[in-house]
């Protein structure tokens, strides 16, 4: 499938100026074109989204490592684009936040989702349609990380599999017949077991390769 895909990155003003239309997506059907505004201040970059006559301002936002990105694309496998507005929130590029706004089609307007946009570190597995997140390092000297698994049920996201190690143990969780998180693997945690180490997921949807193939100027 050939994609045509419209990512905005904006370095502006101390305050909000300019208007960032986006009318392609990635994936999904565009029925109404996204309008953006971004604003630098204090070391942190913010925006507001245009929701009929309103600017509502989001709740991500980008400091220390770059600038937040913008792009439509079908986050609950609907058909419809979505917006995805995500950024880094920590100097060292380790954490990211995103903001999803959900294309309610009956409403024909955007709508905030808090559970996708609570998924730190957000990825979008096209070919599987999964979602997954996490935090790939929370101490231990980098042995702490938990990565969790989602897909869409009647319309609500929920989590399928969870990956954990903290400094003493190493879990995975699977869903049982009853949807139910249930441990299958607990094992005691080796340093010198290199299999044990975060395995990196190259079937995610590469959001910061397209940041950096298919910016364009902001109008």
């Amino acid at each position: 499938m050939k994609l045509i895909a419209l990512l905005l990155s904006l370095i502006s003003t101390s305050i909000y100026a300019g208007t960032l239309h986006l009318d392609k997506a990635a994936t999904g059907k565009v029925q109404q074109a996204a309008d953006i505004r971004y604003a630098n201040h204090d070391e942190k970059q913010t925006y507001r989204l245009k929701i009929g006559k309103q600017w509502m301002h989001g709740s991500c936002s980008s400091s220390g490592t770059g600038n937040l990105h913008a792009l439509l694309l079908d986050m609950n496998f609907d058909g419809h684009a979505d917006l995805w507005v995500t950024g880094y929130t920590d100097s060292q590029g380790r954490i990211r936040c995103s903001d999803v706004w959900l294309w309610d089609a009956p409403a024909q307007q955007y709508r905030f989702n808090p559970p996708l946009s609570a998924i730190p570190n957000l990825n979008i597995n096209m070919a599987e349609q999964r979602i997954e997140g996490g935090i790939p390092n929370c101490g231990c000297a980098a042995q702490c990380f938990y990565e969790d698994s989602y897909a869409w049920q009647a319309s609500k996201l929920i989590t399928i599999a969870r990956r954990e190690q903290d400094c003493e143990r190493y879990r995975e969780y699977r869903l049982n017949d009853k949807n139910d998180l249930i441990i299958v693997k607990d094992e005691i945690i080796d340093s010198g077991n290199a299999g044990q180490q975060a395995i990196e997921n190259s079937k995610i949807f590469d959001w910061q390769r397209h940041a950096q193939t298919m910016r364009k100027s902001w109008e």
